[in-house]
Formats: C-alpha cells, sequence, structure tokens
C-alpha cells in the first residue's frame, strides 16, 4: 500500500506489505480439546472450545511457536471467524503501543 510521508518541503513515497495471515483453522490440541487457531502478523491465537481466553505466541501456525501469554480474555461465539476479528484487532491494539 502507498503512503506518502512529508520531509519539509519534501514528499517521499513508501510502501507498506500488508501483515501475514494464515487460517482461521480449526484443530485438535495434543489434549483431543477443539481449538480454532488463527496467525496474524506472526502472533498466533489459540481458542479451546468453551473456554474465554486465547493462548497468545509469536510464530506460524505450521512452525514453531514461541509463547507470550495465556489468558488473553475473549468475548464472542466459539468460531474461527470470531477469533480472526478478535486476532486482527488485538494486534492493532498491541502494535500502536510501541508507534512513537
Amino acid at each position: 500500500m502507498p503512503e506518502d510521508v512529508a520531509f519539509g518541503n519534501r514528499t517521499q513515497t513508501f510502501y507498506r506489505a500488508p501483515y501475514p495471515s494464515e487460517g482461521p483453522v480449526e484443530a485438535i490440541d495434543r489434549s483431543g480439546r477443539r481449538t480454532w487457531e488463527y496467525m496474524y502478523a506472526h502472533f498466533v491465537f489459540c481458542w479451546t472450545e468453551g473456554a474465554s481466553t486465547v493462548h497468545v505466541s509469536h510464530g506460524t501456525l505450521a512452525g514453531s511457536k514461541m509463547t507470550l501469554w495465556t489468558d488473553i480474555r475473549i468475548v464472542g461465539r466459539w468460531s474461527g471467524t470470531v477469533l480472526a476479528e478478535f486476532g486482527r484487532s488485538w494486534v492493532a491494539k498491541h502494535l500502536a503501543k510501541f508507534v512513537k
């Protein structure tokens, strides 16, 4: 996506790439529980059926993951669509903390 940035009396166009995403996919965890999984901007969200929190890791759906948080609250009907919307919103809010 092109974005024009002004530097005094000069304008430079920069191009931003969209964040990568994978899923949502329904899966079975190691304990045999059903989960929805979704990756956005390399934050992986895993929502176990019946849970009110999601597990957030850094990585990809098929690759290795590094656990970041295990208790991020989520509200809504257990579905891939709800998890994907939640993940995109959560990432935007989280990354906004680092903008100067």
